[in-house]
């Protein structure tokens, strides 16, 4: 049992929350998303000003943007694909810098346990000119919190903390430090660095590029990057979660941790030099190994294939090629697990839907992200695509317009939401012939329940406004807006059957209750 009341046990996205108390934000914004969900979760129950769940992750990082033109700390979190929706103003943000500290947390998921693909954000970090610190467990987070936020005021750019679901999710000790006072506000107009007007770009792109070297030379002088070093002739560099699992080897490997990015690629040099065997940890893209390979030839790592360059290495990911069975270099901790895919729950509304949507009889079924995207799987196998946020309208959209009859859409009302509304428009101002199916269980299930407009409650449980799904999509221009209840099977299945065979775009709102959450709300 811990004595110190300083110390706390928390999760990596727990601490990332405190940390962003204690540098003194003034608001956090996100969309929820596993595994970056419980990071706004835990600034709602814990953070007196705003914390606020918005539409998208755009929209989310624009309110930040905004936040920081007044000269105060923001916070804007999201999963690595809500990056995508984001790329829009995080790219030009760089361009045009912040005054008021800005750190977008962003966690990525090695191995898609809950998400449609692995990208590493790293590259968007690169991609954008700025800063990324990655934290390798829950104290990095909370700490590289306060030295991001002291990054983006120094260099006034965003800077972007990168996490990975064992980071995200894992619970270690956190000592827990003092609350930073916010900033005052200080609102000044300044279209120099806040137009992005062609007369501006150049000069401030121009101005970004050399920032790049001010930011290699914080990096080096911070001692987030740090080697372990003492006449090895084998080394290991590590990156985020990975450096972890490197430290199992540390007395027979040499040992490099990198957290802070960019950086001198001296620093890759240096360490690799001289070195007889040189492994590269990394979870997502072989970005420091690309590195590492430009100096030795006796790098391993994921693009040779020691390491697969897919899914997630794990704990176990160096254990299996390097010496094992002693106490400093310990076996694989276990065997494979059994796979458990995740599945609808007894009673869940959207089953009972898809029964009637499956007799009813679509040619073809665009799918979308959530807990509906459990229907694709047997016995159920009623969903043929599923690509993105919002994207299920405008497939079928294209794929009616080549002539194919019987096309149907299903998504949430949170996924329509965050970026249906528009596909909706652009299905009726281009008269597509297709069925929309909007699935209302009264929440974002499937990141646990969190409220959205459409139920008037706010991410920290107050009144705020409400809107309506049937108005919304009458003001997109739909003629036909039904609303049913999800577990009448046999009267929506005509009602499906007839709407299918219609001419337009054909609106269906399937409306029942989350199962879980009907229960949540008796108790």
């Amino acid at each position: 049992m811990m004595k110190d009341n300083n110390i706390k046990l928390m999760s990596g996205n727990e601490a990332i929350g405190r940390g962003a108390i204690e540098a003194g934000i003034s608001i956090a914004v996100s969309y929820p998303g596993t595994p970056s969900t419980d990071i706004l979760e835990y600034l709602a129950r814990n953070f007196e000003g705003p914390a606020q769940w918005v539409l998208n992750e755009k929209i989310a990082l624009e309110t930040a943007i905004g936040v920081s033109y007044t000269g105060k700390r923001a916070i804007c979190s999201m999963k690595h694909v809500g990056v995508n929706v984001a790329a829009d103003p995080l790219m030009t943000a760089a361009y045009l810098g912040i005054k008021g500290g800005l750190v977008l947390v962003v966690a990525d998921d090695p191995g898609a346990y809950s998400s449609q693909n692995e990208q590493d954000t790293r590259f968007f970090a690169s991609f954008a000119k700025l800063p990324c610190l990655e934290p390798s467990d829950a104290q990095e987070a909370k700490d590289l919190m306060l030295a991001a936020f002291e990054l983006s005021e120094k260099m006034e750019l965003p800077v972007i903390l990168r996490t990975v679901t064992r980071v995200s999710h894992a619970l270690s000790p956190v000592s827990v430090g003092e609350v930073r006072n916010q900033n005052a506000l200080s609102l000044e107009k300044n279209p120099a660095k806040m137009l992005a007007v062609p007369s501006n770009v150049v000069r401030c792109h121009k101005a970004l590029n050399k920032k790049q070297e001010e930011l290699k030379v914080w990096a080096r002088t911070s001692g987030l990057n740090k080697t372990a070093k003492n006449g090895q002739k084998k080394c290991i560099i590590s990156c985020g979660i990975a450096f972890t699992y490197a430290k199992e080897f540390g007395k027979d490997y040499a040992l490099l941790k990198i957290a802070a990015y960019p950086f001198d690629e001296k620093l890759i040099e240096d360490f690799v030099t001289g070195m007889d065997e040189v492994w590269v940890v990394e979870e997502g893209y072989p970005v420091i190994e690309n590195i590492a390979r430009k100096f030795s030839q006796n790098v391993k790592g994921k693009i040779t294939g020691e390491l697969s360059p897919e899914g997630e290495l794990g704990p176990d990911a160096l254990a299996k090629h390097l010496a094992s069975g002693s106490k400093q270099n310990p076996a694989p901790a276990s065997s494979d697990l059994p796979i458990r895919p995740p599945v609808m729950c007894p009673g869940c509304p959207h089953r009972e839907f898809y029964k009637a949507l499956k007799e009813a009889g679509p040619s073809f079924t665009a799918g979308d992200i959530g807990c509906y995207t459990l229907g694709a799987a047997p016995p159920l196998s009623a969903m043929d695509t599923c690509l993105c946020m919002g994207a299920s309208i405008s497939k079928a959209a294209g794929i009616s317009s080549q002539g194919v009859k019987r096309v149907a859409a299903v998504l949430g009302d949170s996924t329509f939401l965050h970026s249906g509304i528009p596909a909706l428009i652009s299905a009726v101002y281009n008269n597509a012939n297709i069925l929309v199916v909007i699935m209302d269980n009264d929440s974002t299930a499937m990141t646990g329940h969190q409220p959205t407009p459409l139920t008037g409650i706010t991410a920290k449980g107050e009144q705020g406004g409400k809107v309506s799904l049937e108005e919304i999509c009458r003001a997109c221009g739909v003629k036909s807006v039904e609303v049913v209840n999800s577990y009448e099977i046999a009267k929506n299945t005509e009602l499906l059957k007839q709407k299918l065979e219609s001419e337009g775009v054909n609106v269906v709102i399937s409306r029942s209750p989350c199962v879980l959450l009907v229960g949540k709300k008796k108790k």
